[in-house]
């Protein structure tokens, strides 16, 4: 079971690196002020939706190793934090799968569609809903490390804060913020992992 944790915890790490190097190095090159079919059929956004979607499998492992590590002090906070993460984890999966390999073959089928479906009500209710219960997941994930103090409260820190960062800065410092909330959001999953890799469970503490 330790070494599973400690898996778990490298592919936090790697999840963690991968969501900064998205939206720090990936997004800024996304085409501004495009049609959406025209974005969607170039090679960047292929590479940003494509990454996203492995982010999203390697924060699900990440929840997994948290939610075990913690299982034994965490109580039912800790099985409702995991659950809502590892469900809002699909979904957020779900959603980078449909944006690569549905929506793009759309937009290079029949791109005029394209546009109808973004109006679409049922389509954005569900892209919210699955980025809602991925931040409300670990956002419950980071209180409980807080409570806990199995994992460093400083990390959790960074994660918590990133998240109620990125729609606060990207909406009043568009790019610039989004890049400065999820470096700090980044920076707190990488934290969270690395102290996964190091740190034994609560049953070898014993």
């Amino acid at each position: 079971m330790t070494k599973f944790i400690r898996s778990c915890g490298f592919a936090l790490c790697f999840g963690g690196a991968l969501t900064i190097l998205i939206n720090v190095v990936i997004s800024p090159f996304m085409p501004a002020n495009q049609d959406g079919a025209v974005v969607m059929l170039t090679d960047v956004y292929l590479l940003r939706q494509s990454a996203s979607g492995v982010a999203a499998l390697l924060l699900l492992a990440g929840s997994i190793g948290l939610h075990l590590a913690q299982r034994p002090a965490s109580g039912w906070l800790g099985t409702i934090a995991f659950l809502f993460s590892f469900v809002g984890g699909c979904a957020l999966f779900a959603v980078e799968f449909v944006d690569v390999f549905v929506l793009r073959a759309v937009a290079q089928i029949a791109p005029e569609t394209v546009g109808p479906l973004d109006k679409s009500p049922l389509m954005n209710v569900g892209f919210a809903s699955a980025a809602s219960l991925f931040a409300l997941g670990w956002i419950l994930l980071s209180i409980t490390v807080w409570k806990t103090k199995i994992l460093p409260r400083r990390a959790a820190q960074a994660t918590l804060a990133g998240l109620f960062l990125i729609p606060i800065l990207q909406g009043t410092l568009g790019l610039v913020g989004a890049i400065v909330a999820n470096l700090v959001f980044g920076g707190g999953l990488i934290g969270l992992g690395w102290a996964l890799t190091k740190t034994p469970t609560r049953e070898e503490s014993l």
